[in-house]
C-alpha cells in the first residue's frame, strides 16, 4: 500500500501548490489537468480507490514530476521504470545520477534559477540570501536553496571574497527531461505573466496580444523571426546600467482546431 499512499501524497500536495498562486483552482479543473473523471480523482485522493501502475505513470507525466520525483514513485511499483534502471548500476552512484538530473530538470523548470543568474549581473547585486530574496519576491530558504543548486551544476562560482558570478559552464539533459522541464517553464511563465498583469503598474509591463488569420504554412518562418526579435531585443535591454531583472515571454498557438 506504499505506492498508494505516495501517489494519495503527491496528488494532494501538487494541488495544494496550484491552489497558493490560484485559490479559484478546482478540483475539476485538476482532474482535466490529470486527464481524469473529477469523482474518480476525489476517490484517489481520499483513499477510496487504487491506482494501477499504468494510471500512476501517466499522472507522473501530466504533474510534470521531475526524474527523482518519478523514480521514487515509480519505484514503489513493481514493475521497473526507465530512471531506475538507469540508477542501479553502481548503488549510490547511480542516486547520484538521479540527483544530477533531477537539477538539471529543476534549473530549467523553475524560473528562480534563470532569475538569480540575472540578478548577479545587476550593479548593486548582493550575495545574501535575504536580498535576494526581497528582490525576487521568495524566501531567504528558497533563494539559498537556488544559489547552492546553481553553484553545485557550476553555472554560478564564487571568490575568494564571497562575490557571485555567473560562470561560462553549459550543460545539457536528455531529451525527455528537457521536453518536461520545457513544460514546466512555460507554465510558470503564464503564472508569473498573469501576477504581472495584476501586481505591476502598466508602465513598467507590457503584455500585448493579436489575433490574426493565417497561413500555417508559415509558422516555421514567424518562429524564426521570434527568435531573432528576442536576441536583438536582449542585446538592446542587457546594454547600460542594469537594475532589474525581467523576462519576456511571447506566445504563438491555435485559438482554431488546427488541421494540419
Amino acid at each position: 500500500m506504499k505506492e498508494q499512499i505516495a501517489i494519495q501524497t503527491i496528488l494532494q500536495t501538487k494541488f495544494a501548490e496550484i491552489q497558493r498562486t490560484n485559490p479559484r483552482y478546482s478540483l475539476r479543473a485538476y482532474a482535466r489537468k490529470l486527464g481524469v473523471h473529477v469523482g474518480a480523482l476525489s476517490y484517489i485522493i481520499n483513499g477510496k480507490r487504487n491506482v494501477s501502475r499504468k494510471l500512476a505513470e501517466r499522472m507522473a507525466r501530466k504533474l510534470l514530476l521531475d526524474p527523482q520525483e518519478r523514480a521514487e514513485l515509480l519505484g514503489l511499483f513493481p514493475e521497473k521504470t526507465p530512471y531506475k534502471k538507469a540508477a542501479q548500476p553502481g548503488g549510490a552512484a547511480g542516486s547520484r545520477y538521479l540527483a544530477l538530473t533531477a537539477a538539471q530538470f529543476k534549473i530549467a523548470a523553475e524560473w528562480e534559477h534563470f532569475a538569480v543568474m540575472s540578478l548577479v549581473k545587476c550593479k548593486d547585486f548582493e550575495n545574501s540570501a535575504e536580498w535576494i530574496a526581497s528582490r525576487l519576491g521568495i524566501t531567504p530558504t528558497r533563494s539559498a536553496q537556488v544559489v547552492e543548486r546553481l553553484l553545485q551544476l557550476g553555472l554560478l562560482e564564487i571568490d575568494l571574497d564571497g562575490k557571485l558570478s555567473r560562470s561560462q559552464k553549459s550543460y545539457r539533459t536528455s531529451d525527455d527531461v528537457a521536453e518536461i522541464s520545457l513544460k514546466r517553464h512555460h507554465e510558470q511563465s503564464l503564472d508569473l505573466a498573469k501576477e504581472s498583469l495584476h501586481r505591476d503598474d502598466v508602465s513598467i509591463r507590457d503584455l500585448t496580444s493579436i489575433t490574426m488569420a493565417i497561413d500555417s504554412k508559415k509558422i516555421s518562418m514567424a518562429k524564426e523571426r521570434i527568435r531573432i526579435f528576442q536576441d536583438e531585443l536582449s542585446d538592446l535591454l542587457e546594454s547600460g546600467h542594469r537594475t532589474e531583472v525581467y523576462r519576456l515571454s511571447m506566445q504563438l498557438f491555435p485559438l482554431s482546431k488546427t488541421t494540419v
